[in-house]
């Protein structure tokens, strides 16, 4: 038998963590029991090894943990187990599997090798859970290493980004969903027909045949009593349609199992037309990977890319709404591209401060210069005037219950305000009235308390109620006075 490297109850616990409040639901949507033995005995199988010497969990996210199982030999794999509100059963699995393959076969890009999955819960699964068997990703992860490497190997990565992006804007899909083999795609699938002015005829024709375009896995489609509703979850022919079924999925389920607390939804659904950029191509349908963060990214010595990892619920999607800077590289400070004069001058502190401030500045600097000449049109969308004014309404609309309406409103507002820098030849189709607007800002004064409130304790706790181990305690004290002084709010307008 391998040796477990920590308590084996832990496999199946979410262990990264805790909640301040309704603790007990957010566990028991992270547990997850499979036999251990049997996925091991998987792992044997699918590198032909004699045995697993050991097994310890690397980490875990909201939706899946993942384990590190190493063979007689040294050789090691990953083991990815999903929770179960990762989304629809089966289809996660099937998806984030086809999705990989496609990236790795048909455009090269450094993603693990899937050596064994299987995404059915019944008889023929011995390890009881649904499960992806994939080799290790080779060099090391970036998140510890980011800090320490130089500028030299910091602005390999980043190129290699570019390239990577490159390959993923070369095939163009002609409907909008996620990946599946077409062996086991759902109903409602199509064969994945793509475009690319590099693609050969006999690697479309590959593609048509292993792989089809279905419906789209990610959570919000799914989670609470969605999963069971009759909605449009994909594939979509069009941008306008996907944007539609935003709303009209939150109209349903409202509709059944909620009050409607907002109008906002059907006067969305009025200005999704004029949300689209004319030029078409800005729409066109790419796998896109949404969370390019240190942790997802593998590097060698020299910084050259070996592995991007976590493609789960990755889909074909508009690049319009899609396409955004690396998160690693992203930066909003004043663009500094070489040390100041005074440098020397500087006390230790102020010059480690703008060293930073520097080594960023140039990373974003030839990240924009890079992608400008590479890939032009994601260039276009990065600079698309007046972008963040037409894609905020489509990220709050699918948010208006669970969440907060005023997100949504106050960028229909910004919309109806913006009108004439939008450049459309129609009267604007929403129209708030000035007492319609005075009270949204009303309502957002408490709002904008609130959110400032979230921003202060962001390390502490999270909107959900998260707190890391460390910080659990301070989390606790935090809830206890929020609740002393709703306590006190109440009595005393009672």
């Amino acid at each position: 038998m391998a040796t477990i490297v920590g308590d084996p109850r832990d496999f199946f616990n979410y262990t990264s963590g805790r909640w301040v409040w309704d603790e007990e639901e957010q566990l028991r949507e992270r547990y997850r029991e499979f036999d251990i033995l049997e996925l091991q005995k998987v792992a044997m199988e699918a590198t032909s090894a004699a045995s697993c010497v050991s097994m310890e969990k690397l980490g875990e996210g909201s939706y899946n943990k993942s384990f590190r199982l190493t063979m007689a030999g040294g050789r090691a794999v990953v083991a990815r187990i999903p929770n179960p509100n990762a989304g629809p059963a089966f289809l996660t699995t099937a998806s984030e599997v086809a999705t990989m393959d496609f990236l790795r076969k048909m455009l090269h890009v450094p993603v693990p090798k899937v050596l064994a999955w299987n995404a059915t819960l019944d008889s023929a699964n011995r390890v009881g859970a649904e499960y992806i068997i994939m080799e290790h990703a080779p060099g090391k992860n970036l998140a510890d290493h980011w800090h320490d490497m130089d500028l030299e190997h910091k602005v390999q990565t980043m190129e290699d980004i570019v390239t990577i992006q490159q390959k993923l804007l070369s095939v163009r899909f002609s409907e909008y969903g996620c990946l599946f083999f077409s062996n086991d795609a759902p109903p409602g699938s199509h064969l994945a027909t793509v475009q690319g002015d590099e693609l050969s005829h006999e690697l479309r024709e590959n593609i048509a045949e292993q792989f089809s375009v279905g419906p789209v896995v990610d959570t919000d489609f799914w989670r609470k009593e969605r999963g069971d509703m009759d909605i449009d979850r994909g594939p979509w022919a069009s941008a306008a349609d996907y944007l539609k079924s935003l709303a009209l999925r939150e109209i349903a389920w409202i509709r059944k199992h909620a009050t409607p607390r907002s109008s906002d939804d059907p006067l969305y659904l009025s200005v999704v037309p004029h949300l689209l950029p004319k030029q078409e191509d800005l729409l066109g349908s790419f796998l896109w990977h949404t969370d390019l963060r240190t942790p997802n990214i593998f590097v060698n010595d020299t910084g050259n890319i070996t592995s991007i990892i976590d493609w789960q619920s990755t889909w074909a999607g508009p690049l319009f709404l899609e396409g955004r800077y690396p998160h690693f590289l992203d930066y909003n400070g004043e663009l500094l591209l070489e040390l100041p004069e005074n440098f020397k001058q500087l006390d230790e502190n102020t010059q480690n401060t703008v060293k930073d401030q520097v080594t960023k500045s140039i990373l974003l600097y030839l990240y924009e210069k890079y992608t400008a000449e590479r890939n032009p049109l994601l260039n276009r969308v990065l600079r698309y005037p007046n972008g963040k004014l037409l894609t905020d309404p489509v990220r709050f609309v699918g948010n208006t219950w669970d969440g907060d309406i005023l997100p949504l409103r106050e960028s229909l507002i910004q919309v109806q305000k913006k009108w004439d820098l939008l450049d459309r030849t129609v009267k604007c189709p929403i129209s708030f009235s000035p007492e319609e607007i005075r009270r949204h800002y009303e309502d957002g004064e408490g709002w904008n308390e609130v959110q400032d409130f979230w921003d202060a304790i962001s390390g502490i706790m999270g909107r959900d109620g998260w707190t890391s181990h460390e910080t659990y305690d301070q989390a606790m004290a935090i809830y206890s006075e929020i609740q002393t002084k709703a306590a006190s709010h109440s009595n005393h307008d009672g």
